[in-house]
């Protein structure tokens, strides 16, 4: 994993857990009624990441991935 990679997913859960501790009820619907995950809780999570990844790009509060050689 190159460090800017890295740099960019440590802001991107550092983000997402500031907004869980601001507001836990905003991620009700990725558990269940114990507070447990649901089964496809990944594909909940990625989708919510992908959007997060893009706000924070859009703002412009990430360091810049490398470009794909090719």
């Amino acid at each position: 994993m190159t460090e800017i990679t890295q740099k960019r997913m440590a802001m991107i859960f550092n983000e997402w857990v500031k907004r869980y501790a601001e507001d836990p009820g905003a991620f009700d619907d990725l558990l269940d009624k114990y507070g447990k995950p649901f089964e496809d809780y990944g594909e909940g999570a990625a989708v919510y990441f992908a959007t997060l990844t893009a706000e924070m790009d859009k703002a412009g509060l990430l360091p810049k991935p490398a470009p794909t050689p090719g």
